[in-house]
């Protein structure tokens, strides 16, 4: 039988298994069977973090940049930042109201550049940024946000329920404009050794909010996902309570293999590739992606559910044609791998 008469892997069902806790026949992976649209293809909607070209302000006032050396991702201006004092978040954080947002224009010009989803063979993922966290590091940066989370937790947690009430609103909305069947949630709250914060504080300021947003996606028949990158695995039950069906991004500075012998009936984890090291430098050569994605596969792959393949290389250039080539690296090197040794499972 030639390649054109071969049947075509379900990606899809494959994929839909791994967020599922159920055993997948090959390695899932974030960028196969899995349309990426918002935030983590492009920078997302405007309202989110300002707009994919041009104008920079999003809809709380937050000026964002896109340095080419961060392959065009958006980071908020450090000069200039809308909030000083948390106690005064009413007066100067404003919450844009979504239904004021075009969020059917924001998909069709995301999909002008990245291409519309195959919905027959392609999961469609929604990629939600700043979570309660990440946005208000955006609106304080990151030494007041940690200060006033120390010194002002209860104005925190207001602002904490402006920020979700915001964004469980949005839900409807991208739903109507996306469809999506994923929505990622991005709050990063830990660097490469440890979490920003607590597990009690955690588990007071920003858990409750996390699982809400979690189950209104669920409610409305939405697979939820979270990302967080750091070493954030204390918290891994936090995160199967909260209803995620998987955790994107797990970075190595984790022990992904026991978290999967641990817990990988219960949540999935998406990641493995050493995306602070060497192997992620805009520098990077073929050979060595090629090893970085064989240890991986070698790794986790042999689990046979609950890991799938994610990463992610630094590009520098803005140009959504030179990441995806860059990005194209990787997903090529994914597919070259050899999977048979994965059928007889762990």
């Amino acid at each position: 039988m030639s390649n054109n008469q071969q049947p075509q892997f379900d990606f899809k069902t494959n994929h839909l298994n791994f967020l599922n806790h159920k055993p997948t026949s090959l390695i899932p992976c974030t960028f196969v069977g899995n349309k990426v649209l918002g935030f983590g293809a492009l920078n997302g909607p405007a309202i989110e973090k300002g707009a994919q070209f041009g104008d920079c302000m999003d809809g709380f006032g937050i000026r964002w940049e896109y340095p080419s050396t961060g392959g065009g991702a958006a980071i908020p201006a450090n000069d200039v930042f809308v909030l000083d004092d948390i106690c005064d978040w009413r007066e100067k954080v404003h919450i844009p109201d979504p239904a004021e947002f075009d969020w059917k224009a924001c998909c069709q010009m995301e999909c002008q550049i990245l291409g519309e989803p195959d919905r027959e063979h392609e999961l469609v993922e929604f990629g939600f940024g700043n979570g309660v966290f990440e946005r208000l590091a955006a609106l304080m940066g990151f030494e007041e946000a940690l200060y006033s989370i120390a010194a002002e937790p209860e104005e925190v947690d207001a602002l904490f329920t402006a920020i979700t009430d915001y964004k469980v609103k949005s839900l409807d909305y991208i739903i109507d404009a996306y469809h999506p069947d994923t929505i990622v949630y991005y709050d990063d709250i830990a660097t490469q050794k440890a979490p920003f914060i607590s597990l009690e504080t955690y588990r007071t300021l920003i858990k409750p909010h996390h699982k809400r947003f979690a189950q209104e996606c669920i409610k409305r028949g939405i697979i939820p996902i979270y990302h967080c990158c750091g070493r954030a695995e204390s918290m891994v039950e936090d995160m199967i309570d909260c209803g995620w069906a998987a955790w994107t991004s797990v970075q190595p500075t984790n022990d992904i293999c026991k978290l999967i012998e641990t817990y990988g009936d219960r949540i999935s984890f998406l990641g493995g590739y050493d995306t602070t090291g060497p192997a992620a430098r805009a520098s990077v050569t073929q050979e060595e992606i090629d090893a970085e994605v064989k240890r991986c596969i070698e790794t986790y792959g042999p689990y046979h559910k609950a890991y799938g393949f994610f990463g992610f290389l630094l590009v520098d250039s803005q140009d959504p044609a030179v990441i995806g080539a860059r990005m194209g690296m990787m997903i090529q090197s994914f597919m070259q791998q050899d999977f048979a040794f994965l059928m007889s499972g762990k």
